[in-house]
C-alpha cells in the first residue's frame, strides 16, 4: 500500500491544494514499522535470544575477544513495505550494540566500534549461535527473547509542536511554504488516529529519529545542509536498551546505502534519554 497516495487523497478530500499536500508528504509526513510484543501486526523478528548467523558470518567483536552484545534481528521479507524506503526484499537485519560503550564515546566516529548492523542474505544456511568467549564480562551479551510484530504508522517530526522561535530555518521555511500545516497534521491524525512519537518498548524501523536531546539529523547537518540530511538520511533501526536505564539505541543509514544494502555505513548515535 502506498501510503503517502492513501494520505494525498484524503487532504485532497478536505479541499487542500494539490502541490501544497504533495510538499508535505515530500519534506514533512514520514511512515516508520512499530516492532512490538503485542499481538497487532505480522510477525517480523524477534528482540532477544540469540542471533541465527550463516557459517561465514561470524559474532562481531569491538576487538579480538570482546563481542558486541546482540538485541534484535527482523525479517526483512515479513516487514510491511514503504514506499521510498528500500529494504532488502528477504534476508534479516541484526543489530549488535554496547550501549555502556557507546554513551562512553567522545565523538559519533568513536561511537562505531560499538556497534554493527549486520544483514544475512535471503537463502542463507544459519543455526543459533552463541557468543564468543567474552574476555571483559562487564555486560550482558543477549537478553529474554520475544516475538516482534510490525505495523506501519505515521511519523512527524518533532518540530510540528515547537514554538516559532525554537525552529531552524528550514523548518521556518516549510512553515511559510506550507500555510495548511495544521490542517495536513489533522489529516494525518484521522487518518491514523493514537500516534505515538516514543520508542517505548519496541523496535522502530525508519521514519524520523526519536531524540530527547540533540537529534542526529541536527548532529548530521553540522556537515551538510538541513534539507540535504532531511532528504538523505532516515532512521534505520531504534530502541530501548536493554539492561540500561534511559538509554536508546539508534542506528541511521543514508538512502542510497539502504537500497544498495550497503549496511557497514550505517551510523549509531546512542543517546541517554534523561
Amino acid at each position: 500500500m502506498d501510503y503517502h497516495d492513501q494520505f494525498l487523497r484524503a487532504a485532497a478530500e478536505q479541499g487542500v491544494r494539490r502541490d501544497e499536500a504533495a510538499r508535505y508528504a515530500d519534506l514533512v509526513l514520514r511512515f516508520r514499522i512499530r516492532a512490538g510484543a503485542g499481538p497487532d501486526g505480522v510477525r517480523a523478528g524477534r528482540f532477544g535470544g540469540l542471533p541465527h548467523l550463516p557459517a561465514d558470518i561470524a559474532w562481531p567483536c569491538i576487538r579480538p575477544g570482546v563481542p558486541l552484545p546482540y538485541l534484535a534481528a527482523v525479517d526483512c521479507a515479513a516487514l510491511p513495505r514503504i514506499a521510498g524506503f528500500a529494504l532488502p526484499a528477504g534476508g534479516s537485519l541484526l543489530f549488535f550494540l554496547s550501549p555502556e560503550a557507546a554513551m562512553s564515546s567522545c565523538s559519533i566516529p568513536e561511537e562505531q566500534q560499538f556497534a554493527r548492523v549486520v544483514h544475512v542474505p535471503a537463502g542463507a544456511v544459519t543455526t543459533p549461535t552463541g557468543p564468543p568467549d567474552d574476555d571483559c564480562d562487564d555486560e550482558p551479551l543477549t537478553g529474554p527473547e520475544h516475538d516482534l510484530y510490525a505495523r506501519v504508522e505515521p511519523d512527524l517530526p518533532d518540530w510540528l509542536e515547537q514554538s516559532p522561535e525554537f525552529l531552524t530555518d528550514l523548518e521556518k521555511q516549510l512553515t511559510h511554504d506550507i500555510p495548511g500545516m495544521a490542517q495536513l497534521t489533522a489529516v494525518v491524525d484521522r487518518l491514523w488516529p493514537g500516534r505515538v512519537p516514543w520508542i517505548e518498548d519496541d523496535l522502530l524501523v525508519g521514519g524520523y529519529s526519536v531524540s530527547a536531546q540533540n537529534s542526529p539529523e541536527t548532529i548530521l547537518a553540522e556537515d551538510s545542509s538541513e534539507e540535504a540530511v532531511l532528504r538523505e538520511w532516515v532512521a534505520l533501526a531504534q530502541f530501548a536498551a536493554p539492561h540500561e536505564e534511559y538509554v536508546n539505541g539508534r542506528f541511521l543509514i543514508r538512502h542510497e546505502d539502504l537500497a544498495a544494502g550497503r549496511f557497514d555505513q550505517a551510523l549509531s548515535f546512542c543517546e541517554f534519554t534523561e
